[in-house]
């Protein structure tokens, strides 16, 4: 072979080298980049205000108003028992705001008025919606509002027997977990179907608002004798102390 032969080789095998090497190092950059981690933005409404529903009830429906309270109360409760991202702002701030503002003067919350005070409260989403109690059956109506948007995340409906009204208010909280895309292990309670210890126990919710903390204690402890399972609900009752 003569010398401009093995010069012309060399000059091949070089350029196969250097092509062979930016390939390489094209590969090493990509793969590189390819596995930079990525920051996740949870863009998820986690921060949630839960109204008092509105007493939409046709039995009686003096007696089964002071469930307005009582059942945002203990939705929030149940949520909080669970297991679930959700923060949850505090029954006790909502009702300042709700006396400070009069959004709810008319008994209604409307999603107008939701979207209001969820922009006031902080919250991200907001949980309004209302009950009903016929006879020896209650319905419960409940919707999830993006505060920031007005998009509804959420329009579900209870059935079921008056008397099952913790276990109702405990599913109705599995839906707003589920909506929200939230774990929800609630713990499992006996109840013993008395929908008189819900009373008692919004009733105990509504003295302790008006600063009577020696009637809400009667009354809450009359709830736990009624029904054990309210404890729970009781425990989580803030300002009794």
């Amino acid at each position: 072979m003569n010398r401009l032969s093995i010069f012309a080789l060399t000059v091949i095998l070089a350029v196969i080298v250097f092509i062979a090497g930016c390939a390489g190092a094209k590969k090493e950059d990509i793969k590189a980049k390819d596995e930079q981690p990525v920051a996740v933005v949870d863009q998820a409404p986690k921060t949630m205000a839960i109204l008092p529903f509105e007493n939409n009830s046709v039995t009686d429906p003096e007696k089964f108003a002071p469930l307005s309270k009582g059942l945002s109360a203990m939705l929030i409760t149940d949520l909080k028992n669970s297991g679930t991202s959700l923060k949850l702002i505090e029954r006790e701030k909502i009702q300042s705001l709700l006396k400070e503002v009069a959004l709810s003067q008319s008994g209604s919350v409307d999603q107008a008025t939701a979207v209001k005070a969820g922009k006031i409260l902080g919250a991200q989403s907001i949980v309004f919606g209302s009950f009903m109690v016929l006879g020896n059956k209650v319905r419960m109506d409940a919707r999830i509002i993006k505060v920031e948007t007005s998009e509804v995340m959420m329009a579900e409906s209870m059935t079921g027997e008056s008397d099952a009204f913790m276990n109702l208010a405990m599913d109705l909280a599995g839906k707003i977990a589920k909506s929200m895309k939230v774990a929800f292990n609630p713990v499992t309670l006996k109840s013993e179907g008395d929908i008189n210890a819900a009373l008692y126990f919004s009733k105990g919710l509504d003295a302790l608002d008006r600063g009577d903390k020696k009637e809400a204690k009667r009354l809450f402890s009359k709830t736990i004798e009624l029904d054990p399972a309210y404890k729970a609900q009781v425990d989580n009752v803030k300002g009794l102390n």
